[in-house]
């Protein structure tokens, strides 16, 4: 239980009120626990879009539940997404990138990978067939939690120091399949809960943990080639892109599927 909320004041702005040593032992111990965080940065959101579709209009609703997947984990994210374009796409030499990603100022990369990511996530919810705008609310922060594992578990930390590295150096295969399990189940429910046939549900909750697993690896083999691992600003960004992709992959199962 400590490694939960562990994970939960380390991942959310949640006011938990009681005091969780920082270990390795328990932050490797927390990394399964990580899509039942994601389940409750979504709730708000779900909540909000709901209650804003009701009152407002389906336009301001899909901006609602962006600011609130931002507001309940403080944009910690988008600065890991922001901090990685900044560094990558600068092409400088490996030490030059993990400077840039390292300074706190934001510079041009790092303000487009922002803006394009709240832009995509509202137009796609924005686009995503009305029933299926909650599921999608609540299994993309789900499963982005999970690809975060599979992302620390397919490399090494770039940097030769200590800290995060110490933690996400032993995150291995065993708690990424942890957090696979956790997050089969809470997609299954979630999708079962929202109206989705029983028969498509087992289909459904592949199709939605395939592609950002696939992403997630498949990142951190090109930032471990670009950076010599990976950093905690690709484990944000490997968030922000993996509930991207199941947004978009919620609106072509709405749109092409459950028709």
């Amino acid at each position: 239980m400590r490694a939960l909320i562990l994970m939960i004041q380390f991942m959310t702005r949640y006011p938990i009120p009681m005091a969780v040593e920082f270990t390795a032992e328990r932050f490797v111990q927390g990394m399964k626990w990580m899509p039942l965080v994601g389940l409750l940065v979504a709730l708000p959101a779900a909540g909000g879009v709901v209650l804003a579709d009701w009152l407002l209009g389906r336009e301001l609703a899909a901006i609602v539940a962006v600011i609130l997947l931002i507001g309940v984990t403080g944009g910690l994210h988008l600065d890991g997404l922001a901090d990685s374009a900044d560094g990558l796409f600068s092409y400088r030499s490996r030490e030059r990138m993990l400077e840039i990603m390292r300074d706190s100022r934001l510079g041009v990369n790092g303000v487009i990978a922002v803006v394009l990511a709240i832009l995509l996530k509202y137009l796609f919810l924005y686009a995503i067939a009305a029933d299926g705008v909650v599921p999608a609310v609540l299994v993309a922060p789900v499963v982005g939690r999970m690809a975060l594992v599979w992302h620390s578990a397919s490399a090494q930390y770039a940097r030769q120091e200590r800290g995060i590295g110490d933690f996400v150096n032993q995150t291995g295969l065993m708690q990424a399949g942890s957090a696979t399990l956790l997050s089969l189940l809470l997609v299954s429910g979630i999708l079962f809960f929202g109206g989705v046939r029983l028969t498509l549900v087992p289909w459904l909750t592949l199709i939605f943990h395939l592609p950002p697993i696939a992403l997630a690896t498949g990142f951190a083999a090109y930032v471990n080639r670009r950076l010599g691992g990976i950093t905690g600003d690709t484990i944000g960004a490997s968030i922000e892109l993996s509930e991207l992709l199941c947004f978009f992959v919620a609106l072509l199962i709405w749109k092409y599927w459950l028709v």
